[in-house]
């Protein structure tokens, strides 16, 4: 695997626990917001198209979703759950 695929990887992996903890508290996911941010800035930097990270970010988005639609939000206290995801909505993070 060269480093843009291994990158990549990062980068999904990344983004797959970002959608995946839904319990984390709104600094938490500030936090790790700003940091796939950084990768995103990096990935830039060292020759990752812009279409690149946005079709990674967007087969996680859809993994997501998918996910999501099993969810069953019985036992959830439903303003702890962003609209977005009780709503399946789909959100554009692309930052351009």
């Amino acid at each position: 695997m060269d480093h843009k695929q291994e990158y990549l990887e990062y980068l999904r992996a990344s983004f797959r626990d970002y959608f995946a903890d839904i319990s984390q508290s709104a600094a938490e996911r500030a936090q790790a917001k700003s940091f796939i941010n950084g990768l995103m800035v990096a990935g830039k930097i060292f020759g990752i198209t812009s279409e690149e990270l946005q079709q990674a970010l967007s087969q996680e988005q859809h993994r997501r979703v998918a996910s999501t639609a099993r969810i069953d939000f019985e036992d959830k206290d439903l303003i702890e759950i962003p609209t977005y995801i009780r709503e399946q909505k789909k959100v554009n993070f692309d930052q351009e």
